[in-house]
């Protein structure tokens, strides 16, 4: 499998909330668990659009 940002080759990928794109383990910029079941992952693309950020930093497991 590929990594649709920077095109690597990975094994094991996450997908980013707010693109969508399959993202190596280099490409990630934070992540977090908001429940059990629930884990929200931003790329570095991601973080640098100010809204994506701050819906990510206030996510709470009530909005999921």
């Amino acid at each position: 499998m590929i990594c649709e940002r920077c095109g690597a080759e990975i094994y094991k990928y996450s997908t980013c909330r707010y693109c969508h794109r399959k993202i190596c383990n280099d490409c990630v910029k934070s992540s977090k668990r908001v429940s059990k079941t629930v884990r929200l992952v931003i790329c570095k693309d991601c973080w640098t659009n100010i809204n994506y950020r701050k819906a990510f930093k206030s996510a709470t497991a009530d909005n999921y």
